[in-house]
């Protein structure tokens, strides 16, 4: 993990960026005797030991192409949504074992059974109405584009098998596409799109694997990498006396902590409006190499975006006093990499409370993250710790309330805190009062 520190006259922020690569074992579990293609899916983060499962991430599907060595004009798989069930759950596919032949083994031990299936998941075949939480026949974006999926096998007289993936599966004219003369895996122009908190709808990964002969019938491991990458945020303080809670920037207008794109220039010291990428597509060329390929971006006539992102306000009502307790938006972002001059301005609005009781709302303190920091790249996830100090900018003054404009670029001067300073105590001087008294 690269970690940056960097201090400013206003709310000091802290980024860090890790990358996340995610490996994806999905098998291909085929009975020796039946030959039959059988998929199984789990994915792990490389950095821990134990692996975790796709569906925990609530991915329930993604889509394959597969050519053997012998046959480079026909697939063997063609763009199949291979969907998961979870019967225990209730959620994913409905599937039942007369409809589906691999259903079947929990465990993951089993060649040839798996409760990842692409068996009669076809949109014609796929009919379930049913009782909440399975996928519905009727959420057309998570059916195939095919009115009928079968049972594939593996084919011995070919050497190798290659198969080409990508999650999650596209449904309708933005699908994913591949070409077996160039190999080239492309996913159209803007079908890929930025969005908040639902990684099966916004996390896009791909993989591609070359089976053996002497492998068929044995599980295929295919390792995933995703495509775009993820923005998190943190806030911790260290005002002594006070505690901390992050508020909405604008109550009833704005909500949590908003971050414009915004750019600095050197030469004139100012800010203007930045952009970044909010729908974009991809070729993946893997002509020269299966497991590392060409990954270029491709753009639609509308690629770009100039909204703030908004992120929640941690939930609790003190912040943590320190990075390592550094309290999190529950917000996660799901970005598209770019590389360009934008950075970002953010707007937080946050209260003190004193060791007495007495609160104090500053609104609107502004940080500026420049761009180098914010060029994401695939498969990375970004976390910007944001450090509350004494010098934050920002106004208590309810004067100032109806200027506050998420979308403005620019830093503010003006400090929020002035401390409260006793000077110059000075003494009166005695006030004479004098009377006559005779002792007689």
């Amino acid at each position: 993990m690269k970690k940056y520190l960097l201090y400013l006259s206003i709310p000091i922020m802290m980024w860090s960026c890790a990358n996340e690569d995610l490996v994806v074992d999905n098998s291909l579990k085929a009975d020796k005797q039946q030959k039959g293609m059988c998929f199984s899916s789990s994915i792990k983060n490389i950095t821990k030991a134990a692996p975790a499962k796709l569906q925990d991430f609530k991915r329930y599907n993604f889509g394959v192409f597969g050519y053997k060595s012998t046959d480079p004009t026909y697939p063997v798989i063609e763009n199949y949504l291979v969907g998961y069930n979870d019967d225990a759950n209730k959620c994913g596919y409905y599937m039942t074992t007369d409809s589906q032949t691999t259903l079947g083994d929990k465990t993951e031990t089993v060649d040839g059974q798996s409760y990842w299936s692409y068996e009669k998941l076809g949109y014609a075949d796929y009919t379930y109405a049913g009782e909440d939480g399975y996928i519905k026949a009727s959420e057309t974006s998570l059916m195939s584009n095919y009115a009928n999926q079968y049972l594939r096998y593996w084919d011995e007289a070919a050497p190798t098998t290659t198969f080409y993936a990508y999650s999650p599966y596209i449904n309708g004219s933005g699908t994913a596409t591949f070409d077996n003369g160039t190999k080239v895996l492309t996913i159209p122009s803007q079908s890929l799109k930025d969005g908040y908190d639902q990684p099966q709808l916004y996390e896009y990964m791909w993989a591609a694997k070359t089976v053996a002969k002497d492998d068929y019938g044995k599980d295929v491991q295919l390792s995933f990498k995703r495509l775009n990458a993820k923005v998190n945020i943190k806030f911790y303080e260290v005002i002594e006396g006070y505690s901390i809670q992050i508020i909405d920037l604008k109550a009833g207008k704005y909500n949590g902590v908003q971050a414009t794109p915004a750019k600095f220039s050197v030469t004139t010291s100012g800010y203007s409006a930045g952009e970044y990428y909010s729908a974009i597509g991809y070729q993946l060329d893997f002509s020269s190499s299966v497991t590392a390929p060409t990954v270029t971006q491709t753009y639609g006539t509308t690629v770009t975006n100039t909204r703030p992102l908004i992120f929640k306000a941690p939930v609790e009502t003190a912040i943590g006093e320190t990075k390592s307790a550094a309290s999190a938006s529950p917000t996660t972002y799901y970005a598209l990499p770019k590389n360009n001059d934008t950075g970002f301005t953010f707007h937080v609005s946050y209260e003190l409370t004193s060791t007495t009781g007495e609160k104090i709302v500053v609104k609107n303190a502004t940080v500026f993250v420049p761009s180098d920091k914010c060029n994401w790249k695939a498969n990375t996830a970004y976390t910007y710790i944001f450090k509350i100090t004494k010098d934050s900018n920002g106004s208590t003054d309810p004067d100032d309330d109806p200027t506050i404009d998420p979308t403005d670029p620019n830093v503010g001067s003006e400090k929020a805190l002035y401390p409260i300073i006793f000077d110059g105590a000075n003494v009166e001087d005695w006030t004479p009062d004098e009377s006559d008294h005779t002792i007689s």
